[in-house]
C-alpha cells in the first residue's frame, strides 16, 4: 500500500478538524455510561531483569515497588513471585492458546492486572482481536485483555467499535515525534474511554529529561490516564559478573537504569489512591493555548473556576462523595510558571495533596472582588492535585 506523508501543518488541521467533535465538549459523556472495568490501582507497569533464585526475585520485586512501580511484565511463571511480594502481574505469553489456558484458573486471582495480547496491528486485525477479547472474557471476565494502539496510525475509533475492550491502550511517544499531537491524542483517547465506559492508559517515552517526563505524566493524569508503561522497557536489572549475579551480604544489587522515570513515578505514587477513584468530568487550557497543540480546549467563560497565565491547563474531576477535584499542570517542560486559581465564591476549603505524604492538607485562600484566589508556582512540566470544597456542595 502507498504511504503518504503530508506537510505537518496540513496534518495539523487535518487532525484538529476531524476530531474536532472530542474537544467542544469533553465532559459530555459523563455518568451515565455504564462502566465496565475498573482499574485496581493507578498502574505503574515496568519490565525487569529477573535471576533464577525466587529468593532473589524477592530482592527484585522489593526494589522495584520501593520505585514507585506497581505491576510487572512477567510469564505465569512469575505469578507465584508476584503474589508474594505485592505486585500486579502483567501476563504475556507468546502462545495465545498457552495464556488463554492459564486465563481460565485466574479469574479470581487478585495479583493479575491484564493479559498482554499485541502490539501496533493494523485495522484487518480488529476482527481477530474481538475474537481474542471474547474468548478471553468468556474464561476470566475480572481481568482485561491488553491491544496497544499505534496512536498516530489513527484507527483507535475503529478498534473500540469492533474490539468492545475494556482497557484501552495507547501508545504515542510525543517528545519524540509528532509533538503537536500530545493534546489531541489525550483528548481523543480520554473520550472514547468515557464514551465506552473503559479506563485509558499510556505507553510513553521513558528516556526523556525529567522535566519532559513530569509534563507527559501530569498532562496524562490530568486528561483521565489511569496507567503506564514504557519504551525502552529496560528498566530494571542486576549487577553481575558475566552471567553469575554480584551478591552484597547475600541478595543481589539491584538497579534502575532509567532513574529519572523511577524519580517520577516515586513522585506521583502517593495520587494513586485518589486519582483511581474520580471521574474525569473536563480538560481546559489557559489562552493563548501554545501554538504547537491543537485540540486543547480553552476555558470556558462561565465556568467555576479560571486560571491566569499561559501553558496552564487544569484538569476536572468528580470524587464518589462528589466532591470537587482538579489537576493543575504546567505544559511547559522548560520554564517555571505562575498561575492563579479564581474560584467563584464561596469556597469553604481548598486542599493541595501532600505528594510526600500522600495526605490532604489545606491551603490558605484569598479574596479578590467576590471570587476565591490562591497563587500557585509550578516548576517546568509539575502539576498539584487540589479538593475543592464550594459552598452547597
Amino acid at each position: 500500500m502507498k504511504k503518504f506523508i503530508l506537510e505537518p501543518t496540513i496534518t495539523k488541521l487535518i487532525l484538529a478538524v476531524t476530531l474536532l467533535p472530542f474537544f467542544l465538549n469533553v465532559s459530555a459523556a459523563g455518568a451515565e455510561v455504564p462502566i465496565k472495568y475498573r482499574m485496581p490501582a493507578l498502574m505503574m507497569v515496568t519490565w525487569a531483569e529477573w535471576p533464577e533464585e525466587p529468593e532473589q526475585q524477592d530482592v527484585m520485586a522489593q526494589f522495584i515497588r520501593s520505585q514507585g512501580f506497581n505491576s510487572v511484565e512477567v510469564e505465569a511463571d512469575k505469578l507465584e513471585m508476584c503474589r508474594r511480594n505485592g505486585l500486579y502481574a502483567r501476563l504475556g505469553d507468546g502462545d495465545i492458546n498457552n495464556l488463554l489456558k492459564t486465563a481460565a484458573g485466574l479469574k479470581d486471582d487478585k495479583s493479575v492486572f491484564a493479559y498482554f495480547i499485541s502490539d501496533r496491528r493494523r485495522r484487518n486485525s480488529f476482527p481477530g482481536f474481538a475474537q481474542i477479547a471474547r474468548a478471553f472474557e468468556k474464561v476470566d471476565p475480572n481481568h482485561p485483555t491488553m491491544f496497544i494502539n499505534r496512536a498516530n496510525w489513527n484507527e483507535f475509533h475503529d478498534f473500540t467499535a469492533q474490539v468492545k475492550p475494556k482497557l484501552l491502550d495507547f501508545y504515542h511517544y510525543h517528545w519524540a515525534r509528532y509533538p503537536e499531537r500530545r493534546y489531541i491524542y489525550l483528548a481523543t483517547f480520554r473520550e472514547l474511554g468515557i464514551k465506552n465506559g473503559i479506563p485509558v492508559m499510556r505507553c510513553v517515552g521513558g528516556n526523556s529529561p525529567l522535566p519532559q517526563l513530569r509534563q507527559t505524566f501530569y498532562t496524562s493524569l490530568a486528561y483521565g490516564i489511569q496507567g503506564f508503561h514504557f519504551w525502552p522497557p529496560w528498566m530494571f536489572s542486576y549487577n553481575r559478573e558475566g552471567d553469575k549475579p554480584i551478591l552484597k551480604d547475600g541478595k543481589i544489587v539491584p538497579r534502575v537504569n532509567v532513574p529519572t522515570l523511577a524519580e517520577v513515578a516515586r513522585e506521583i505514587k502517593p495520587l494513586g489512591p485518589v486519582l483511581i477513584n474520580l471521574r474525569s468530568t473536563a480538560v481546559y487550557h489557559t489562552k493563548p493555548v501554545h501554538p504547537e497543540a491543537p485540540g486543547a480546549a480553552s476555558f470556558p467563560e462561565d465556568h467555576w473556576l479560571q486560571l491566569s497565565g499561559e501553558q496552564m491547563l487544569a484538569g476536572f474531576f468528580k470524587g464518589e462523595d462528589n466532591g470537587d477535584y482538579l489537576m493543575v499542570v504546567n505544559c511547559d517542560a522548560g520554564n517555571e510558571r505562575e498561575t492563579t486559581l479564581s474560584m467563584k465564591a464561596p469556597v469553604t476549603l481548598l486542599e493541595r495533596m501532600d505528594k510526600e505524604t500522600g495526605k490532604w492538607q489545606a491551603v490558605e485562600v484569598g479574596r479578590k472582588d467576590d471570587r476565591a484566589v490562591f497563587n500557585l508556582k509550578l516548576s517546568a512540566g509539575n502539576g498539584e492535585l487540589f479538593r475543592v470544597k464550594r459552598g452547597g456542595r
